[in-house]
């Protein structure tokens, strides 16, 4: 086999997740080389404290490659970073924090 039989996806780590904050919350994103579309986790502060993961996205193409969960990753690490409570809104961000016991302490529910 030669090296040009071989086709290499990226790699996950190599995906950079950017911040992008505003007043009334912010995003989580990864650029998608070559092109204009981003992998992105939304989320928005709440009157208690807390902030809420209300949203992510992967383009079709991209799907598979880890994205979303780098993106809830970073989330998290930020939150244990803050002192956040996260509510998984978004139900991919709450079947990884099911699946992740690590951040059960950094979530909450919508009622407190």
């Amino acid at each position: 086999m030669s090296s040009d039989d071989i086709t290499l996806e990226p790699r996950e780590d190599a995906f950079t997740v950017l911040r992008e904050k505003t007043p009334a919350g912010g995003r989580y994103y990864i650029p998608l080389d070559g092109t204009r579309e981003t992998a992105e986790l939304t989320w928005h502060h709440n009157p208690d404290g807390s902030i809420t993961a209300d949203h992510t996205f992967v383009p079709p193409s991209q799907r598979g490659k880890g994205l979303a969960n780098r993106l809830v990753a970073e989330l998290m690490s930020d939150a244990r970073v803050n002192n956040w409570q996260v509510i998984p809104a978004c139900s991919y961000v709450l079947a990884e924090t099911r699946n992740h016991p690590e951040w059960m302490a950094l979530t909450a529910t919508r009622d407190g």
